[in-house]
C-alpha cells in the first residue's frame, strides 16, 4: 500500500510538471550531472551552458533585444503588428510571451544547478576560479530575474508591493511562491552584493578590456562577454535607476564611468573592412550569438527589420544632427537609399578575431553617462547633468560647441533630451521599452511625425503570466 501511495505521489507530480516546462534543466538526468559537477571542466561547461541559453531566440539572442520587447517599444515599427499595438494575448504573440518566461527560468534553474554544487565541490578549483564562476553564477541569476520583474510586473515606482514573479533558488522541480515585486528585488540586490564581493578577483582588473583569445569559452578572458566585476556595478546602477532609488543608482553608475576600464569608441575605428559598430571599448557586458550573421540575414538584410523607406522622417524624429556616429555608422540604407535599417549586427570583423561578430551589447557605457545625467538633474546639479549630456553627444560625433544643448535649456527639455538620447544609444537591444516603463510614459515617439505619438498605459507594460503557471504556479491569492 505504501507502496502504491509513493507511485502515486510521483504519478501526480510528474503530470502536474509536465503541464508547464520552465523547470525542465540540462542535463537531462542526475547523472549526467553529477559527472558534470565532478570536475572543474564540468562546472565551466555548465557555466558556459548558462549564457549559451540566454542567447536563445525567445532570449537576448532575438525577442529580448531586437524582437518582440523593441516592437512593444516602437522600435521596429512594420515587425510584430501585435506587439506594437500591446496584444499580448493574441494567437500570434501569447507564444513568444510564454516562450520568453519558460526559456528564462529554465535557464535560471540550470543557473541554480551551479550553486546549489558549488560550495560542496569548492576543493576542485582554485580560489579564483571558485569566486568567478559563483559570481558570474549568482549575478546571472540576479540579472534574469530582473529583467522577468520588469516585463511581468508593473513598473516598480507605481507598484512595489503587487505579487509578481517567484524568485528561483532551487534547480529541483519545486513551484516557487510569487513574490512581490520588492521582495523580488531585494534578493535580487542580495545575489549582486555577494556577486560583487566573489568578482573582486576577476582577471579585468589586470586585463582590461584585452580580447586576446578568439574562443568563446575562454575563462579568464574576454571578459567583456562573462558577467564581471564591472557589469556588476553597471546592472546595480540600472535597478537603482528603475526602483527610483537615484542616489544609489548614481553611486554605481559614477563608480563604472570614473574607475571602469571602459573607453568612449574612436572614430577612426567606424569605418573600413572592418568596423566597430556596436562600439566594443564602451561595452560592459554583451553576450556572444553565434548565430547572429544567420539572424542579421533573416531579419535586416531583407528588410523585415525596417522603419520603413521614410529615412528623412526617421531622421528628423530621432536624430536632430546627422553627424551623429549612431546614424552614420549604426544604420545602412535599404533598397531606396534610405537610412531606415539597422547595422549594428551586422559585424564584420578580421577572422582571428570572430567572437567580435557574434555581440550582443547587454550593459554599455552611454546608458551610465544617461543615469548619471538624470540623477544629478533631480539631485539639483543641473550643470553637471548638461556636462555629462554634452560629453556624451561629443562622443557620438556633435560638432557645435554645445553639442545642441543650450546653457539655460528648461529641466523639461532636457529630460525628453535624454529620453531620445537613450533610444539612440541603446537602438534594438531591448532597453527601451523598460525606460518607457520606468518613466511611466504617456505617449511614446513614433518613427514618423504624421502617425503621432501611441498613447500608452501602465497595463500595456505588462506582459501576461502563461495560462499554465497561473493554474499551477505557486501565486498567493493577495
Amino acid at each position: 500500500m505504501r507502496l502504491f501511495k509513493i507511485f502515486f505521489l510521483f504519478l501526480l507530480m510528474t503530470t502536474l510538471f509536465s503541464c508547464t516546462k520552465w523547470l525542465d534543466v540540462k542535463p537531462d538526468t542526475e547523472k549526467d550531472r553529477d559527472e558534470l559537477i565532478s570536475t572543474a571542466a564540468g562546472f565551466k561547461q555548465m557555466l558556459f551552458g548558462i549564457y549559451s541559453g540566454m542567447v536563445d531566440n525567445s532570449l537576448y539572442g532575438h525577442q529580448l533585444t531586437y524582437g518582440a520587447i523593441e516592437s512593444a517599444a516602437y522600435n521596429n515599427y512594420f515587425s510584430y503588428g501585435g506587439f506594437t499595438s500591446w496584444n499580448y494575448t493574441s494567437t500570434e504573440n501569447r507564444p513568444v510571451m510564454d516562450a520568453i518566461w519558460n526559456k528564462m527560468y529554465n535557464t535560471v534553474a540550470n543557473d541554480n544547478s551551479i550553486l546549489k554544487a558549488i560550495d560542496e565541490k569548492k576543493s576542485l578549483f582554485s580560489a579564483q576560479e571558485f569566486a568567478l564562476i559563483k559570481g558570474e553564477s549568482l549575478a546571472l541569476r540576479a540579472f534574469m530575474h530582473f529583467d522577468l520583474l520588469r516585463m511581468y510586473a508593473p513598473a516598480y515606482t507605481l507598484d512595489s508591493t503587487v505579487i509578481a514573479i517567484p524568485y528561483v533558488e532551487n534547480y529541483e522541480r519545486i513551484r516557487s511562491e510569487h513574490l512581490r515585486s520588492s521582495a523580488v528585488l531585494a534578493k535580487v540586490i542580495r545575489d549582486l552584493n555577494e556577486a560583487e564581493a566573489l568578482l573582486s578577483v576577476d582577471p579585468i582588473f589586470s586585463i582590461g578590456l584585452e580580447n586576446s583569445s578568439s574562443s568563446k569559452n575562454d575563462f579568464l578572458t574576454n571578459r567583456q562577454y562573462r558577467f564581471n566585476y564591472w557589469a556588476v556595478q553597471a546592472l546595480k546602477a540600472r535597478i537603482y535607476m528603475y526602483a527610483g532609488d537615484k542616489a544609489n543608482a548614481a553611486l554605481y553608475a559614477k563608480k563604472v564611468i570614473e574607475q571602469g576600464p571602459f573607453s568612449w569608441v574612436d572614430p577612426t575605428t567606424l569605418t573600413g573592412d572592418s568596423p566597430d559598430v556596436v562600439f566594443m571599448p564602451e561595452l560592459i557586458f554583451a553576450l556572444n550569438v553565434s548565430n547572429l550573421e544567420t539572424y542579421y540575414q533573416s531579419y535586416f538584410a531583407t528588410g523585415f527589420y525596417s522603419v520603413g523607406s521614410g529615412g528623412s522622417s526617421y531622421a528628423a524624429t530621432v536624430f536632430d544632427d546627422l553627424n551623429d556616429y549612431r546614424y552614420l555608422y549604426q544604420m545602412s540604407a535599404d533598397s531606396y537609399g534610405n537610412k531606415t535599417v539597422s547595422a549594428k549586427y551586422k559585424q564584420k570583423v578580421n577572422a582571428y578575431s570572430t567572437i567580435k561578430k557574434q555581440t550582443m551589447p547587454m550593459l554599455r557605457l552611454g546608458e551610465m553617462y544617461l543615469i548619471a545625467a538624470e540623477c544629478a538633474l533631480d539631485a539639483g546639479n543641473k550643470a553637471t547633468s548638461v556636462s555629462l549630456m554634452r560629453e556624451l553627444r561629443f562622443r557620438r560625433g556633435y560638432l557645435s560647441a554645445d553639442r545642441s544643448i543650450a546653457d539655460n535649456i528648461s529641466d523639461q527639455n532636457l529630460k525628453a533630451l535624454m529620453v531620445k538620447e537613450f533610444r539612440k544609444e541603446t537602438f534594438l537591444e531591448g532597453q527601451t521599452f523598460f525606460n518607457y516603463k520606468r518613466l511611466n510614459q504617456t505617449y511614446i515617439p513614433s518613427f514618423f511625425s504624421w502617425f503621432g505619438e501611441p498613447i500608452v498605459g501602465p497595463v500595456k507594460f505588462v506582459f501576461p503570466v502563461p495560462e499554465a503557471e497561473k493554474e499551477f504556479g505557486n501565486i498567493p491569492s493577495n
